[in-house]
């Protein structure tokens, strides 16, 4: 029998949250509300590490306001700019407070 509701089973959670979210081309608040959303359902999902994808050009508006929030968002341990291959400048990768 086929498990009844994968809406609770962690591994469906962790499998319908994507590994990144883009926020290039947003506005900042809009941007910022969807990475409050997406930063607790990959919490929920047991996720360990995001990317976010801020762009590098620009005012750097959006990098900071992403660094705003994941300084004081408390599911985030810590962030580090993405390494060259990972998105460089215009990415941020968020290590997440494990929830177990």
């Amino acid at each position: 029998m086929p498990y009844q509701n994968p809406q609770e089973s962690t591994l469906f959670k962790k499998l319908s949250v994507p590994s990144e979210i883009h926020l290039r081309r947003d506005k900042v608040i809009p941007a910022i509300q969807r990475l409050e959303s997406y930063i607790k359902d990959a919490t929920k999902a047991g996720m360990k590490e995001i990317r976010v994808i801020h762009g590098r050009t620009g005012s750097g508006d959006m990098r900071r306001a992403v660094h705003e929030l994941l300084t004081a968002h408390p599911d985030v341990e810590r962030y580090y700019p993405a390494p060259p291959a990972e998105g460089g400048p215009g990415a941020t990768i968020a290590v997440l407070v494990s929830s177990l």
